[in-house]
């Protein structure tokens, strides 16, 4: 296999480990979570965790392996909390190590509705950050009698698998579910060749998992290639709906990849059509222990911005880019309630106001959900937030109107990289600190092309944001920014108006603009007013940003989940005490999940060397 750098990202194994046998020298990081400590090797050279990684690079040659491993040395079983320490780090990490996927072939229970477990919000949070997670669907399928999938399988931001047998139908093993399987690959006698060239055969929705793994990372190489972004899940289940092949079981396709790939390159993106939206909430508070309540808006879990509110109602507006002629939740989220030394902290919701519509707290399209946003303790709306939790507001399509506007700005990047430890050079490119796309840089030099509405005839900061600076085993990953070009308008990075902000683009440690990016740090390049001419004489759309300062005097800028120190913060969950996501052990005690040799009692077995 290829030893050149991960062009198409990496990719995450939370399994049973590796073992030299299969070592391809893909292999970016390793973690053990069960022996915590940084060495995943295990004796057995089968190791359901190798065969796994085996298949995903027999499929995706081109992506580095991220190896988490989760289960003592027999792989006798994984804890859900040792799974969830391990999602955790992918999250906080998987920005700087251009993570593309994640693949989970962990089996057990019978869920036969969407289920949430103690890995959801990680999982949330990787779904966010169009981060892929793929999970088996299980081996307990009683031949089709009963409808379900596996526990973690069940949940709504990963991707579920079921195993086919490759040519319309389904092992009788297979678990599956219409309403909670969302693509079907071949499960049975998948052929995988060690370093030595030997081939084995295995069985299981384990290994039909790693095929709709590898098509992630090639799907997200492609899309990033053509947009300089990645496809969210829907975005992917949706070109894998429409390019699969249906099966003989109504309701349910296999997966057909080369289609898949070739309709992400036979088709550009469709431009969705948007709304320029300004929400403003008018609000108040009641401090304790001299803190202020705060409350930040999201639009459909994602924020837009924040805000520190006092005793006098005050209204705070905030404007962003939405899908028009589309609903969407607008919510209100009060997260620092307290009470201290008698006083308790609140946060008093009066209006909120949508383009210039008016909802009120208690409108019949208004919840309060307390605590965490997961649609659980969900109450009719009240002005009054007594608790931490969300003011929910159902906003109907009519709220947000076409703008037909044109983007009247297009900024080209271009842009090569150093790559260490098999990932490329990542950056995003954002307009006044709010994220307009991203690009993924090789040692060939490449424009990177972005199209945006920006406010007419107004300076804009111009930023490349370098964030995955690393060293690993000697080698230096590194960004080199070559120019700029902004409505035909070229910028040199050493230009008077470029500067570089290394670290945090909060205004420190900014030196004068430089072609190499060594550190992570943004550059940036003020770029003058009549460079933003106005296209259509109405003016453009504002990129999103708070009107208001918070009562601190930050800014709103959008910053990386790991920059919000999102692994500290992860809520912490007690082991479980049953160990329901096993693995298999051997290739002559092969029990995955359901004990999948009561199905095949010789499910991995050596063939002929080939």
């Amino acid at each position: 296999m290829s030893n050149s750098s991960a062009s198409a990202g990496n990719v995450v194994v939370i399994d049973s480990g590796l073992s030299s046998a299969w070592n391809t020298g893909r292999l970016v990081y390793q973690h053990d979570f069960y022996g915590n400590d940084n060495d995943v090797m295990v004796a057995n050279a089968n190791t359901h965790g190798a065969l796994v990684t085996a298949e995903i690079l027999e499929n995706a040659p081109d992506v580095g392996i991220i190896a988490l491993k989760v289960m003592p040395d027999d792989g006798s079983g994984a804890s859900e909390a040792n799974i969830e320490k391990a999602l955790q780090w992918v999250v906080a990490n998987a920005d700087a190590y251009n993570i593309t996927a994640v693949n989970l072939s962990l089996g057990g229970g019978a869920q036969t509705t969407a289920a949430t477990t103690s890995i959801s919000d990680e999982l949330a949070a990787l779904a966010a950050k169009r981060v892929l997670t793929v999970a088996a669907a299980g081996n307990s399928g009683d031949g089709g009698v009963s409808q379900s999938v596996s526990s973690y399988s069940a949940d709504v931001n990963q991707i579920c698998v079921s195993a086919s047998t490759g040519d319309g139908a389904f092992p009788s093993w297979a678990q599956r579910s219409p309403s909670l399987t969302d693509v079907c690959a071949d499960g049975t006698d998948v052929r995988i060749t060690n370093q030595s060239g030997v081939t084995y055969t295995a069985n299981g929705s384990s290994f039909a998992a790693p095929a709709v793994t590898a098509a992630v990372a090639k799907a997200q190489q492609a899309w990033v290639e053509q947009t300089g972004t990645r496809l969210t899940q829907d975005e992917f289940l949706d070109l894998a709906r429409s390019t699969g092949k249906a099966m003989g079981t109504a309701g349910y396709f296999e997966l057909d990849t080369d289609a898949l790939l070739a309709k992400i390159a036979q088709s550009a993106p469709v431009s969705t059509a948007q709304s320029a939206t300004t929400i403003t909430v008018n609000a108040s508070g009641a401090p304790a222990g001299g803190v202020n309540a705060h409350f930040k808006l999201l639009v459909d879990g994602k924020t837009v911005g924040q805000a520190t509110v006092d005793a006098a109602a005050k209204d705070y507006s905030f404007t962003t880019n939405l899908t028009a002629d589309q609903a969407h939740k607008v919510q209100v989220q009060y997260d620092n309630d307290g009470f201290v030394n008698g006083q308790d902290r609140n946060l008093f919701v009066n209006k909120v106001t949508i383009n210039g519509t008016a909802h009120s707290p208690t409108a019949a399209n208004v919840t309060y959900d307390k605590g965490a946003l997961d649609g659980k303790d969900v109450v009719k709306g009240q002005s009054s937030m007594w608790w931490g939790g969300t003011l929910v507001v159902d906003a109907p399509a009519k709220d947000f109107p076409v703008q037909t506007a044109p983007a009247n700005t297009t900024i080209t990047v271009n842009a090569s990289g150093a790559a260490a430890g098999g990932v490329n050079a990542h950056f995003n490119l954002l307009v006044d600190g709010h994220k307009v796309g991203e690009g993924v840089a090789g040692t060939a030099a490449k424009d990177f092309t972005f199209a945006t509405n920006l406010t007419a005839d107004q300076a804009h900061k111009v930023q490349v944001q370098y964030d995955n600076d690393a060293v690993v085993n000697g080698q230096d990953r590194s960004l080199f920014v070559n120019k700029v070009t902004i409505n035909g308008h070229a910028v040199a990075p050493t230009a008077s108006n470029v500067t570089y902000d290394k670290g945090a683009l909060d205004g420190k440690d900014v030196v004068k603009g430089q072609t190499g990016l060594w550190w992570n740090g943004t550059l940036v390049v003020d770029a003058d007013k009549s460079w933003f001419p106005s296209a259509t004489g109405t003016g453009a759309v504002a990129a999103a940003q708070s009107a208001n300062q918070s009562a601190d005097g930050q800014d709103t800028v959008w910053q990386h989940l790991v920059a919000q120190g999102l692994e500290a913060a992860a809520p912490s969950h007690g082991d479980h005490s049953a160990s329901l996501y096993e693995a298999v052990p051997s290739m002559d005690g092969y029990a995955h999940a359901a004990a999948l040799a009561e199905h095949h009692p010789d499910p991995l077995h050596p063939l002929d060397v080939v």
